[in-house]
Protein backbone atom coordinates (compact mmCIF):
# COMPACT_ATOMS: atom_id res chain seq x y z
CA UNK A 1 0.00 0.00 0.00
CA UNK A 2 1.37 3.43 -0.44
CA UNK A 3 0.25 5.91 1.90
CA UNK A 4 -0.11 9.82 0.70
CA UNK A 5 0.29 11.89 3.91
CA UNK A 6 -0.37 15.82 2.45
CA UNK A 7 1.89 18.55 5.17
CA UNK A 8 -0.18 20.90 3.62
CA UNK A 9 -3.71 21.94 2.67
CA UNK A 10 -4.20 20.32 -1.22
CA UNK A 11 -7.84 19.73 -3.41
CA UNK A 12 -8.54 16.68 -1.89
CA UNK A 13 -9.61 16.04 -5.90
CA UNK A 14 -5.61 16.78 -6.93
CA UNK A 15 -4.26 14.21 -4.06
CA UNK A 16 -7.00 11.40 -5.27
CA UNK A 17 -5.82 11.82 -8.93
CA UNK A 18 -2.10 11.08 -7.37
CA UNK A 19 -3.28 8.18 -5.38
CA UNK A 20 -4.36 7.10 -8.69
CA UNK A 21 -1.62 7.67 -10.64
CA UNK A 22 0.45 5.88 -7.71
CA UNK A 23 -2.11 2.76 -8.44
CA UNK A 24 -2.37 2.52 -12.16
CA UNK A 25 1.71 3.18 -12.26
CA UNK A 26 2.46 0.48 -9.26
CA UNK A 27 -0.50 -1.84 -8.89
CA UNK A 28 -1.14 -1.74 -5.43
CA UNK A 29 -3.28 0.07 -3.38
CA UNK A 30 -2.41 4.27 -2.96
CA UNK A 31 -4.45 6.05 -0.49
CA UNK A 32 -4.98 9.64 1.48
CA UNK A 33 -4.19 8.62 4.35
CA UNK A 34 -3.95 11.51 6.51
CA UNK A 35 -2.78 15.06 7.24
CA UNK A 36 0.30 15.51 9.15
CA UNK A 37 2.13 19.07 10.62
CA UNK A 38 5.32 20.03 9.91
CA UNK A 39 7.42 19.43 13.43
CA UNK A 40 7.98 22.85 15.29
CA UNK A 41 11.03 24.44 14.91
CA UNK A 42 11.62 23.28 10.92
CA UNK A 43 11.70 26.55 8.73
CA UNK A 44 12.11 27.02 4.57
CA UNK A 45 13.38 25.34 2.70
CA UNK A 46 12.68 22.29 4.52
CA UNK A 47 15.52 19.76 5.02
CA UNK A 48 13.77 16.62 3.39
CA UNK A 49 16.09 13.68 5.36
CA UNK A 50 15.12 15.28 8.44
CA UNK A 51 11.80 16.21 8.11
CA UNK A 52 10.65 12.81 7.36
CA UNK A 53 13.03 11.20 9.77
CA UNK A 54 11.20 13.28 12.63
CA UNK A 55 7.44 12.94 11.14
CA UNK A 56 5.57 10.68 13.37
CA UNK A 57 2.43 8.86 14.34
CA UNK A 58 1.64 7.43 10.52
CA UNK A 59 -0.02 4.62 10.60
CA UNK A 60 1.21 2.34 8.22
CA UNK A 61 2.20 -1.56 7.73
CA UNK A 62 5.65 -2.99 7.43
CA UNK A 63 5.75 -2.98 3.86
CA UNK A 64 3.57 -0.08 3.24
CA UNK A 65 5.11 3.13 1.70
CA UNK A 66 4.74 6.56 2.92
CA UNK A 67 4.51 9.85 0.79
CA UNK A 68 4.44 12.76 2.12
CA UNK A 69 3.65 16.01 -0.07
CA UNK A 70 4.46 19.45 0.50
CA UNK A 71 3.76 22.88 -0.89
CA UNK A 72 7.35 24.30 0.72
CA UNK A 73 10.06 24.39 -0.35
CA UNK A 74 13.41 21.66 0.11
CA UNK A 75 16.34 22.29 0.98
CA UNK A 76 19.07 22.25 -1.89
CA UNK A 77 21.14 19.16 -1.52
CA UNK A 78 24.88 18.99 -1.50
CA UNK A 79 26.26 16.50 -4.26
CA UNK A 80 29.84 15.82 -5.70
CA UNK A 81 29.25 18.79 -8.45
CA UNK A 82 27.76 21.20 -6.13
CA UNK A 83 24.37 22.05 -4.30
CA UNK A 84 21.42 20.66 -6.11
CA UNK A 85 17.91 21.63 -6.05
CA UNK A 86 15.87 19.49 -4.20
CA UNK A 87 11.84 18.62 -5.31
CA UNK A 88 12.06 15.48 -3.83
CA UNK A 89 13.61 12.81 -1.54
CA UNK A 90 13.45 9.27 -0.77
CA UNK A 91 15.08 6.55 1.87
CA UNK A 92 16.75 4.15 -0.73
CA UNK A 93 15.46 0.98 -0.66
CA UNK A 94 12.94 2.33 2.74
CA UNK A 95 9.44 3.35 3.41
CA UNK A 96 9.44 7.08 3.10
CA UNK A 97 9.96 9.78 0.80
CA UNK A 98 8.76 13.21 -0.09
CA UNK A 99 7.94 15.40 -3.02
CA UNK A 100 7.47 19.32 -2.96
CA UNK A 101 5.21 21.09 -5.16
CA UNK A 102 7.10 24.48 -4.76
CA UNK A 103 7.37 26.47 -7.59
CA UNK A 104 3.86 25.53 -9.28
CA UNK A 105 1.41 27.84 -9.41
CA UNK A 106 -1.42 25.40 -10.36
CA UNK A 107 -0.90 22.25 -8.89
CA UNK A 108 -3.95 20.35 -11.97
CA UNK A 109 -1.78 22.54 -14.59
CA UNK A 110 1.16 20.86 -13.56
CA UNK A 111 0.13 17.52 -12.69
CA UNK A 112 2.48 15.61 -15.03
CA UNK A 113 5.65 17.04 -13.54
CA UNK A 114 4.42 16.23 -9.72
CA UNK A 115 3.45 12.94 -10.68
CA UNK A 116 6.20 11.77 -12.32
CA UNK A 117 8.42 13.19 -9.04
CA UNK A 118 6.31 11.13 -7.21
CA UNK A 119 6.76 7.98 -9.45
CA UNK A 120 10.22 8.83 -8.78
CA UNK A 121 10.44 8.62 -5.55
CA UNK A 122 8.06 5.49 -4.79
CA UNK A 123 9.80 3.76 -7.23
CA UNK A 124 13.44 4.71 -5.41
CA UNK A 125 11.69 3.21 -1.71
CA UNK A 126 11.41 0.12 -4.19
CA UNK A 127 15.00 0.30 -5.10
CA UNK A 128 14.99 1.60 -8.59
CA UNK A 129 17.68 3.54 -10.08
CA UNK A 130 17.37 5.80 -12.71
CA UNK A 131 17.18 5.14 -15.59
CA UNK A 132 18.05 5.58 -19.32
CA UNK A 133 15.01 6.12 -21.13
CA UNK A 134 13.98 10.15 -21.17
CA UNK A 135 10.26 8.89 -21.40
CA UNK A 136 10.48 6.96 -18.31
CA UNK A 137 9.63 8.63 -14.44
CA UNK A 138 12.99 7.03 -13.98
CA UNK A 139 15.33 9.52 -15.60
CA UNK A 140 17.11 12.21 -13.72
CA UNK A 141 14.94 15.09 -12.65
CA UNK A 142 17.68 17.50 -12.94
CA UNK A 143 17.48 16.91 -16.76
CA UNK A 144 15.52 19.72 -18.77
CA UNK A 145 13.08 17.19 -20.03
CA UNK A 146 12.10 15.52 -17.15
CA UNK A 147 8.81 17.64 -16.62
CA UNK A 148 7.67 17.30 -19.70
CA UNK A 149 7.60 13.55 -19.53
CA UNK A 150 4.69 10.85 -18.76
CA UNK A 151 3.92 9.96 -15.59
CA UNK A 152 4.66 6.14 -16.44
CA UNK A 153 7.35 3.91 -16.52
CA UNK A 154 9.49 2.39 -19.23
CA UNK A 155 8.99 -1.90 -19.72
CA UNK A 156 12.15 -2.29 -17.93
CA UNK A 157 11.17 0.33 -14.83
CA UNK A 158 7.95 -1.52 -14.90
CA UNK A 159 9.15 -4.79 -14.77
CA UNK A 160 11.65 -3.96 -11.77
CA UNK A 161 8.81 -2.50 -10.25
CA UNK A 162 6.90 -5.92 -10.10
CA UNK A 163 9.80 -8.13 -9.36
CA UNK A 164 10.42 -5.58 -6.28
CA UNK A 165 6.35 -5.88 -5.61
CA UNK A 166 5.85 -9.99 -6.19
CA UNK A 167 8.92 -10.20 -3.35
CA UNK A 168 7.87 -7.75 -0.91
CA UNK A 169 7.01 -8.86 2.47
CA UNK A 170 3.20 -9.07 2.64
Amino acid sequence: MIRVVTLDSFDEKQIAKLCQTLYTAFGVGSEHSDQKEVPAGMSEPLDAEKLISELKGVRAYEDDKVLFVTSRKLKEREVPGGKAPTTGYALYNKNRAIISTHGYKDFEASFKPIARNALQQIGHLWGLHHCLDPRCAMYPPWTPSFGSGEPSFCTFCRDKSEQKLRLAKS
